[in-house]
């Protein structure tokens, strides 16, 4: 008798969960597809076929507004599951490239920094004389480096290869390997009149 009593409380346990867990797959399906909608108002119009205040089978100004308030409801249906079948995954995957390119900018700027940190001539080189971030120590007045100008940086029009450092008085010309690495080939005085880009530089010759 107890073996049987305990075999039915378990069925009727399994019962119960699978019930739940069916129910609750109902109410998702119905709140992602916004079933809801057109599931509330049949509910309204059953009980309202029950009472006598609705009969499909005849038709008037009744039975038109049932047909018109169900198109309305199954619009609605639809919007809700065009946004979330279409418009929140797109909206996700847009939000999530956001994030890994902010990252990305994040980890850039912090090997930016890294590199000017180790070795600030090649981190002038390779980013064209850009300066570190306004935070970076480089603006700390207690540093020797602060009367620091950085050169303008350009290739050679005859030979890419070639990378020229401008500073007030002065080149460094270097050479860029297909490696990542430059070595310093020459130094040259700027001349009294030098002229790039339709600029004069210096001071002229009498």
């Amino acid at each position: 008798m107890l073996g049987i009593t305990a075999i039915l409380a378990w069925v009727i346990k399994a019962i119960y969960h699978i019930v739940k867990v069916v129910l609750y797959i109902v109410a998702y399906l119905l709140l992602y597809f916004g079933l809801w909608i057109p599931a509330i108002y049949m509910l309204i119009c059953g009980i309202l076929m029950l009472t006598g205040g609705l009969d499909l089978a005849v038709l008037n100004s009744n039975t038109i507004l049932f047909y018109i308030g169900l198109a309305i409801t199954l619009t609605g249906s639809l919007i809700i599951s065009i946004r979330n079948l279409i418009v929140k995954p797109i909206k996700q995957i847009a939000e999530s490239n956001k994030a890994k390119r902010e990252l990305q900018a994040k980890k850039d700027a912090s090997k930016r920094q890294k590199m000017y940190e180790k070795n600030p001539e090649k981190y002038f080189r390779k980013y064209e004389g850009g300066m570190p971030h306004k935070s970076h120590p480089y603006y700390d007045p207690n540093i020797s480096r602060k009367g620091f100008v950085p050169p303008k940086i350009y290739r050679s029009k005859n030979n890419p290869t070639i990378l020229i450092h401008e500073y007030e008085n002065h080149f460094k010309v270097f050479r860029d390997y297909p490696n990542g690495d430059f070595k310093l080939i020459d130094i040259r005085e700027k001349p009294q009149d030098f002229e790039r880009d339709g600029k004069r530089y210096g001071k002229r010759r009498k």
